[in-house]
């Protein structure tokens, strides 16, 4: 008689049972539900699965509100794209297309992020879980503002703590506003997020050659 398969065993089929249980989450969200009110029968009807196939997958709920979330971060990671990869060789459109990307994500899946911080005001591990993913893109900027720093194109401001205050303002702005506006009006926040960002992080390299030559000319 053949064992049964372990939950901790590798499933080949795990992103295609997470992607249904994510979309049917956000499903189930939409309509008015909340992390604690949505049952894994509500979960599993949604996502045409079967419940016994939930729990070969996941502990619980926790653990898949868990796995979703991640699986939101690395989405919003992937579409920073050279920004965060190799900062020291981006350009200011790369930056732009790193903050339209992510307010992009922010507008996909903004029903589970929106419960995810409404929640994490009255249940301890959910704020845990907002905090460990703000955590892990304030650690992004990080390290883009190192590769800066390191490239010596960094300005002389932009410090870790910058770079932190950076990430939570343009998680502020993609909560509060990038959900509710489309076309020119999303180009008008992504432009603008940009203008902010690149001017506090990226040193000014046209003031910076002018003053040398300034120097120059006085030797």
């Amino acid at each position: 008689m053949p064992s049964r398969r372990s939950r901790t065993q590798p499933i080949a089929d795990r992103p295609k049972v997470e992607d249904k249980l994510l979309q049917a989450m956000e499903k189930l969200l939409a309509e008015g539900g909340s992390f604690s009110s949505v049952s894994i029968e509500q979960l599993t009807a949604a996502a045409g699965l079967a419940r016994a196939t939930f729990y070969l997958h996941f502990r619980d709920k926790g653990e898949l509100v868990t796995r979703l979330m991640g699986r939101v971060r690395q989405e919003i990671v992937a579409s920073a794209g050279l920004w965060f990869q190799h900062a020291e060789l981006a350009q200011r459109e790369d930056m732009h297309k790193a903050l339209r990307g992510i307010l992009g994500v922010y507008q996909k899946h903004h029903v589970i992020i929106d419960a995810v911080v409404e929640t994490a005001a009255r249940d301890a591990a959910v704020a845990q879980l907002w905090r460990e993913t703000m955590d892990a893109l304030c650690a992004e900027s990080r390290r883009a503002v190192l590769s800066l720093r390191r490239a010596g194109r960094a300005a002389e401001a932009a410090t870790p703590l910058l770079a932190d205050v950076l990430t939570w303002s343009v998680n502020h702005c993609a909560l509060r506003y990038g959900r509710r506006l489309r076309g020119a009006q999303l180009e008008k926040l992504a432009d603008t997020l940009t203008r902010i960002c690149w001017n506090a992080i990226v040193a000014d390299t046209a003031a910076s050659t002018a003053g040398n030559d300034q120097r120059s000319n006085r030797v």
